[in-house]
Formats: C-alpha cells, structure tokens, sequence
C-alpha cells in the first residue's frame, strides 16, 4: 500500500514538472516574436521578416509588384515612428500569418491571437484548401471551381479582399446567387479597380469562392502549376486563409 502511494505521488510530481515545462516553452514562444516595443525601426530588417507568396523569397530580395506593394506598406509604417513590434503586427494582419519568413514567430503570433480573441468571434471554414484541375487545354479557354465558405462562429464574417499568386488567377466570391468583384494578383489592375467591397456572411452561413484559371495568359506555358488564392476577413485569429489550385497545361 505504502509502494502505491509513492508511486502515485512519484507520477504526480513528474506530471506536474511536464506541465510547468510546457508553460515555459509557451510563455518564451510567445515572446519570441515581440521585438523591441521603442527605438528606430528599420524597415529593411522587417523586409526580411517576411516572404513574398509569389516566389518563397523574402520581400528584399522579391522584385515582383505584390513584394513591392508589401515594402511600401511596411515604408509607410516604418515612417509613422511607431514601435517594431506595431510593424510586425500591422503586416502580419494585413497579409496573414503564412507570410512570416520564420515558423516559431508566425505559430507564437498566432497563440496570442487565439488567447485574445473574443468567444463570439466570426470563424471562417473552408470546405477543403486544395484542387486539381487536371489537364487544361488553351483551345477550352478559362477552367472554373468552387470551394465552400462556411461561417462557423458566432458574429458576422465580413471578407473584404481577395488575392491570387499570379495574374493567369483570378477569384470572386458568391454569396446568395449573386457575384462580387473578381480579384487577380496585385499589380494587375484589377484589385485596383474594385475599389472599397465587402460581402458579409452571418454566422451559420456560408459563401463560395470562385475561381479562374485562364491559360491564355501564359501562352508559351506547358507543364504543372500550382497557383494559391487567398482570402481576407475579420476573422481575428485566421484573418487570411489560402487555398492551393494545381493544373497541367497543355495545348
């Protein structure tokens, strides 16, 4: 009787130890990406914080129009004199978390957020993050899918952007029968002209993306793509969410 006692005060300690060790390692994680809060800020260090989705680059070393889009936003930021760790927020909010150069900073961002975010919060699902459009022929012109948006929290999900890795994809949103703006790669004119848009979907409900994939665009193109389209929302912990879109092209 004394031997069992022992042991299951043994195992309670060790229990204890494993779980005053994981507060550790999370508290220093979620440290881990709050850079100094005063000083000056440069921003060619916050360039290297973050990649491209065109490429896998970081955004000093992309020279494509969505990388010097992100510059310019994180210039603007830089130039108001608010603190490093205002700018990585700022940017990780604006172009979501996958867009962090270092894995441990983007999941410890990402614990804050769900530590902060309301219960009644908007929830955005999707119905998969991936498609194969198998082979497509430039003869047949533009191919089309459709994944589901659903609503799974408890406020209004308000999407308010959409963006594509490349101007041969371009995206929509469907709610009720009816079509919003079409979304394509910044730089390309067409986000431009939408201008101010957004759908608002209640909780319980859903949407659907719509997307396109025109393989006129790339004329001399033949052989496998992958192409990611991504969604913005005030979704407080998943603000951004991507879904992936694979295609053969042949003639």
């Amino acid at each position: 009787m004394e031997n069992k006692k022992e042991e299951f005060l043994g195992t309670s300690r060790l229990l204890l130890v494993i779980v005053i060790l994981i507060g550790i390692v999370v508290v220093l994680s979620l440290e881990s990406w709050q850079e100094p809060t005063s000083g000056s800020v440069s921003a060619q260090e916050i360039y290297k914080m973050f990649i491209c989705p065109c490429c896998g680059k970081t955004i000093d070393q992309c020279t494509c129009a969505m990388a010097a889009e992100r510059r310019a936003f994180v210039d603007g930021i830089t130039q108001s004199g608010v603190s490093q760790k205002a700018v990585i927020a700022a940017y990780a909010k604006k172009y979501g978390l996958d867009s962090f150069e270092n894995e441990t900073k983007k999941e410890a961002f990402r614990e804050k957020l769900v530590m902060e975010a309301p219960a009644e919060r908007p929830r955005i699902s999707l119905s998969s993050d991936f498609y194969d459009f198998g082979d497509v022929s430039q003869k047949q012109g533009k191919a089309t899918t459709f994944f589901e948006i659903n609503n799974k929290g408890q406020g209004d999900l308000i999407i308010n952007r959409l963006e594509t890795s490349c101007g041969c994809t371009s995206a929509s949103i469907v709610y009720q029968e009816e079509e919003g703006p079409v979304f394509s790669m910044p730089g390309h004119g067409i986000n431009e002209e939408v201008g101010d848009w957004q759908v608002t979907i209640p909780a319980g409900q859903s949407a659907q993306l719509k997307i396109y994939y025109d393989p006129n665009v790339h004329l001399d193109f033949r052989g496998t793509a992958i192409r990611e389209i991504y969604i913005y929302s005030n979704d407080p912990i998943d603000f951004q969410v991507k879904v992936k879109v694979e295609l053969n092209q042949v003639d």
